[in-house]
C-alpha cells in the first residue's frame, strides 16, 4: 500500500507554511496530483487561469503535455496573487529567493521540512505521497479511474488502479459506516445477552440460534 496523507495530516500540512509560494506549490501538489519534477519545470505561461488549467509541457510519457484542471477558486486566487505583474511567459512559475528557478531537489527539502514541523512519518514527507493522497481522496470522493487516469498522466489504468487498495484503517472505516445487512440487529441488550447463556433450559435456545454445521 502506497502511503498517503490522512485529513488532519494533509490539513496540518497546508496550514503550517507562512509564505505564500511554499504553501501555494503543496496545493497544488495535492490538488492536481502532478509529479514534483513537473512542478518544478512550470512556467508562468503554462498556467491559464481563464482556463482553470496548467499545462504540463514536458509530461512524462506525454510528448505533447498534458493538460490538470484546476478546480478550486482559492488556489485560483492564490495563482493570480502570487504571479502578480509577472508577464515573461517563460519565466518559472516557482522561484527561490535568488529569482532562479525553484529545484526539484529544493522543493523536496522544503515538504521534509514542514513535513517534519507537523510531525508526519518520516516516509511521509516527500512530495510523491502527496500525489498518492490526490489519487486516494479522489476514487473516494467518487471520481473514476479513467478520469484519474488521464490527470495523472499514467499510461495504463492497471498502474491508477493501485490506488483503489485501501489500508486497513480505512477499511475498518468504511466497514463501521456502511455495515452489513443484519448487522445493525446484532447489538443485544444486557438483559437478553444474559438470559441467553444461563444455564439450565435457557441454554438449549441458546444453541439453538448458533447452528454449528460440519460443512462450514
Amino acid at each position: 500500500m502506497r502511503k498517503y496523507l490522512k485529513e488532519d495530516e494533509l490539513k496540518a500540512l497546508l496550514e503550517t507554511p507562512k509564505r505564500m509560494r511554499d504553501r501555494l506549490l503543496i496545493k497544488l501538489l495535492y490538488e492536481t496530483g502532478i509529479r514534483v519534477g513537473e512542478l518544478s519545470a512550470l512556467t508562468i505561461g503554462d498556467v491559464d487561469l481563464d482556463a482553470a488549467e496548467i499545462t504540463i509541457q514536458h509530461a512524462k510519457r506525454h510528448r505533447e503535455g498534458r493538460k490538470v484542471p484546476i478546480v478550486n477558486s482559492w488556489t485560483r486566487a492564490m495563482l493570480r496573487d502570487y504571479v502578480g505583474t509577472r508577464k515573461n511567459r517563460k519565466e518559472p512559475l516557482f522561484v527561490s529567493n535568488k529569482r532562479g528557478p525553484l529545484s526539484r531537489r529544493q522543493i523536496e527539502r522544503l515538504i521534509f521540512n514542514y513535513g517534519t514541523e507537523v510531525n508526519l512519518d518520516r516516509d511521509k514527507r516527500h512530495p510523491h505521497v502527496l500525489r498518492h493522497t490526490h489519487a486516494v481522496h479522489a476514487l473516494k470522493s467518487g471520481i473514476d479511474l479513467r478520469t484519474l487516469q488521464q490527470n495523472l498522466g499514467h499510461s495504463s489504468i492497471e498502474v491508477t488502479a493501485i490506488y483503489l487498495t485501501m489500508d486497513i484503517d480505512d477499511r475498518k472505516e468504511e466497514y463501521s459506516k456502511h455495515p452489513l445487512p443484519g448487522m445493525e440487529s446484532e447489538a443485544l441488550s444486557e438483559e437478553g445477552d444474559a438470559s441467553g447463556i444461563s444455564d439450565g433450559g435457557a441454554a438449549g435456545s441458546h444453541t439453538s440460534y448458533y447452528v454449528v454445521s460440519n460443512d462450514v
